[in-house]
């Protein structure tokens, strides 16, 4: 395969959006106005550099650039021809992302139109390239401007608005018809940033009498043969004869390699080729195998995995590009349990895993200027969080290939839904259909060799949209089976391309999906807890974080709560404008259900008057809240055990706001994020009051079994009465169990609570939370540093405190392996403080 970078030294420029594909010559004859630029390319990326708009996160300034998607944007891109080998039977041009509708042109000639960001265009240009000089040149636009007005009546506007929340400006009904990142339309947690550009890769790609078009791995068995530790693995290899009408020979050779040494090979000889596609599968067995696990439930082993087609005597080699593979089975447990309920539970390797973690959405607004640096900080503070599970939600992209390079490598499984959200979609048109049919084959055949990929889906909330129940007045609902409907591909189409591309691979119909009545019960399937919670119209349910423990459902998959960013990226959002947490650009940059629930939080467990808090202070409390109810939700979805996974929304931010993350758009971490990292601790104990008894839980989701001993019972928060008593457990592998159990009889939790001191550094004590803080009768202890020194570029601090301490944390921007956490009577803590050696800091508590 010959391949010829074509990323450099684009030229960008502006025209009216009358200026159709027949205008090419004009736009060359141009001789002003042109931007340089280098691919991927938003077109405000240039725009930006040049000073022509202003940075539309920031401040109000989104607003400012909403004309762009008004007008037709060009790039022209001169390359040499001889740059790429003239022997090559075909040459072909690939664009892998075109943002989103697109005329494109190759000396003039123009090859296609192409309508999706989810899928690139291919096209054999051969016949077109010139011996020197060449041109490509694309004309871009939004797409909005296709759709009319009796489009979105076809649909009966079946289009979630966040003008229904409350908030105007943000959101497009034409979205629907347009294969973009619907979420740059405006959504509840950003503005309206329509993107347009070329947002992937382009290059000539040259091929010689034969193509390798795709390969698939699969692992079939684990502990085959007769020393039980081997893995059998199907391989399948598409090569494609480019003879229209003669057949060829070639031999294929499959090998996978460990640590740069060959695991197991088979050449496959002689191989028959017959004009267009030939589909050679066989089977390898793989001794010793080393298993891939997600992260916390073992390692994550991977195989380099070579492929190579030698066609007529080495008169061509083709060679599939090499990448990694983890040895691992997967399933979708949904067995009946009692009643109408039933499991939803993924099984790896035979293992039974609570999947645990947060939704993830495309990390910027203008995408295309992601750095790779972004993915790796991001899914290094997942694996830091104790994250075994990501959820890629539907509103946005199909990530680049380094996210799932990388959630392989950091053992993160993906929930993969397909690109479909928050609406319904004219999938009863031929044109989408096809559309769709290219979309998904490509993307299923793209990632199917990534173990992380644990589940396709087919939708975001599009068939609980479809729900009068829950969305009383707001669509008509009138539809039947054989009328527009937009559910046939989640329904029917996505099943048959998973079942001809990837059958291994569990899919689920949409996220929320199951139940008899409405596609978000708590008996089967995935919900969304967002009625009872924060979108509730009644605030009491919006902050109450022990209604979480009233959750029955199976799995859930997402529900969020909402706080503030540290002061400096609260600062570097508002851009120098004034923190008035009553002014339109606060309010810009909150989350449309926001609604004043933070300072209502705030109210209910610390002070009176939460208005009137400095920044600071509203940074603090606000954090606090967010913590507390993020790490309250998945400790309560985890001691279920028979909830199979708790997942919240969401993990990271494509700008700045008051918003549901626990990681900032500029990758500083909030508050929340160490609370969600003691809830999902791949080891830990949970504690709940259940029918009027303490019951002490013990998680384990590691392979080792853990003996723990430590003191548990009643203490008082000043530590002057302590009841406890030493106890002993043994928590099993991969485990979840109830370990004991015991009545309080007439405990005073105002004053005191039960609390569980492990001896072990590894393992968090904890204590039975009752009471709102406001409510807890207790003194602020002085917490003492009892040793602080450098270790290395970090700093381990020690502290302890006699009585109850709330929200001990090292005060400024340190990322700690612990931080705003409880001190409990007469605890000692160390606290590792990352590249902080040779500092002096200072400790606070919130109480």
């Amino acid at each position: 395969m010959d391949i010829l970078s074509l990323n450099k030294n684009w030229k960008m420029h502006e025209e009216p959006m009358k200026w159709d594909k027949e205008f090419l010559s004009v736009v060359m004859y141009q001789k002003d106005g042109w931007y340089d630029c280098d691919l991927p390319v938003d077109v405000r990326m240039p725009l930006l550099e040049k000073g022509v708009i202003r940075e539309p996160l920031k401040a109000d300034y989104s607003f400012e650039s909403e004309w762009i998607e008004r007008r037709s944007w060009w790039f022209v891109k001169h390359f040499s021809g001889k740059d790429i080998s003239a022997d090559n039977d075909i040459v072909e041009l690939v664009m892998e992302g075109l943002d989103t509708r697109c005329d494109i042109f190759i000396n003039g000639h123009y090859i296609g139109t192409h309508r999706s960001v989810h899928y690139p265009f291919v096209f054999d240009v051969k016949e077109f390239l010139l011996p020197e000089e060449n041109t490509v040149a694309v004309r871009l636009t939004s797409g909005l401007e296709e759709v009319s007005e009796s489009d979105v009546a076809d649909i009966d506007y079946v289009v979630s608005m966040e003008v229904y929340n409350g908030r105007d400006g943000r959101g497009d009904k034409r979205r629907a018809f347009v294969r973009r990142p619907q979420y740059t339309c405006g959504w509840d947690w950003g503005p309206k940033v329509t993107t347009i550009g070329i947002t992937g890769n382009v290059f000539l790609r040259g091929y010689k009498n034969i193509a390798i078009r795709d390969v698939s791995v699969e692992t079939k068995e684990i502990c085959c043969g007769e020393n039980k530790k081997d893995a059998l693995l199907k391989v399948d290899v598409n090569v494609e004869d480019l003879n229209l009408i003669a057949s060829k020979v070639c031999d294929i050779t499959v090998a996978f390699e460990k640590d740069g040494k060959e695991a197991a090979s088979i050449e496959l000889k002689n191989c028959l080729l017959t004009s267009g596609s030939n589909f050679i599968g066989t089977e390898i067995v793989i001794p010793d195998a080393q298993l891939w696990w997600p992260n916390g439930a073992g390692n994550q082993p991977l195989y380099t995995v070579k492929i190579c087609a030698v066609c007529e005597g080495e008169e061509a080699v083709e060679k599939w590009p090499e990448f990694k593979y983890g040895i691992r089975t997967i399933e979708l447990d949904t067995s009946p349990l009692s009643g109408d309920n039933r499991k939803f539970e993924f099984i790896v390797n035979g293992v039974r895993i609570f999947c645990k973690g947060g939704d993830w959405i495309p990390n910027d607004f203008i995408y295309a200027r992601v750095p790779d640096k972004k993915y790796h900080v991001l899914l290094s503070e997942a694996v830091e969080a104790n994250f075994n599970m990501i959820r890629i939600w539907g509103g946005g992209l199909y990530e680049r290939e380094i996210f799932y390079d990388l959630c392989d490598q950091k053992g993160i499984l993906v929930w993969q839904d397909f690109m479909f959200a928050c609406a319904t979609h004219p999938d009863h048109r031929e044109w989408f259909k096809t559309l769709m049919r290219y979309e998904m084959d490509y993307q299923t055949k793209r990632l199917r060799n990534h173990s992380c990929i644990a589940l396709f889906c087919g939708t975001n909330e599009v068939h609980w949209i479809y729900n009068p129940i829950d969305n009383p007045g707001k669509f008509d609902f009138d539809f039947t089976h054989n009328e527009p409907h937009g559910l046939y591909t989640a329904n029917t189409l996505a099943k048959e391309i998973i079942r001809l591309n990837c059958p291994s691979i569990p899919y689920w119909n949409s996220s929320p999906y199951g139940g008899k009545t409405t596609p978000n019960e708590d008996t089967v399937g995935d919900i969304h807890w967002w009625r009872s919670a924060f979108m509730s119209s009644d605030m009491k349910e919006r902050i109450e974080a022990k209604d979480y423990d009233k959750i029955q459902a199976k799995f859930v998959s997402e529900y969020g709560y909402v706080g503030p960013c540290c002061l400096k990226s609260t600062e570097e959002y508002m851009d120098g404008r004034v923190m008035d947490r009553r002014g339109n650009i606060w309010h810009h940059h909150s989350n449309v259900f926001e609604k004043g629930t933070v300072e209502t939080a705030i109210a209910k467990n610390y002070v009176d008057s939460p208005w009137e808090l400095s920044t600071e202070d509203y940074i603090l409390y606000g954090g606090m809240v967010h913590s507390l109810m993020y790490g309250y939700s998945l400790e309560a979805l985890r001691f279920k055990q028979q909830c199979y996974g708790g997942i919240f929304w969401m993990y990271n931010d494509a700008w700045g706001e008051v918003g549901w993350t626990i990681i900032d758009y500029y990758l500083r971490r909030k508050i929340p994020f160490y609370g969600v990292k003691r809830a999902l601790a791949h080891r830990k104990f949970a504690m709940r009051l259940v029918d009027g008894r303490v019951v002490l839980q013990g998680l384990n989701d590691t392979p080792e079994a853990v003996n723990v001993t430590g003191k548990f019972g009643y203490v008082s928060f000043d530590g002057k009465t302590d009841q406890t008593r030493k106890v002993s457990f043994e928590l099993k592998p991969h485990s979840r169990e109830y370990v004991l159990t015991e009545d309080p009889g007439d405990c005073d939790f105002l004053t005191g609570t039960y609390m569980f001191y492990v001896d072990s550094e590894e393992i968090d004590n904890i204590w039975l939370r009752t009471e709102d803080n406001r409510k807890m009768n207790y003194e602020r202890s002085e917490v003492k540093v009892l040793s602080s020194e450098d270790d290395g570029e970090d700093k381990k601090i020690t502290v302890t405190a006699e009585g109850y301490v709330h929200g001990v944390y090292v005060k400024g921007d340190m990322d700690c392996d612990d931080n705003y956490f409880d001190l409990l009577p007469g605890e000692t803590k160390t606290v590792t403080v990352k590249k902080a050696a040779g500092k002096m800091l200072e400790i606070g508590s919130v109480r």
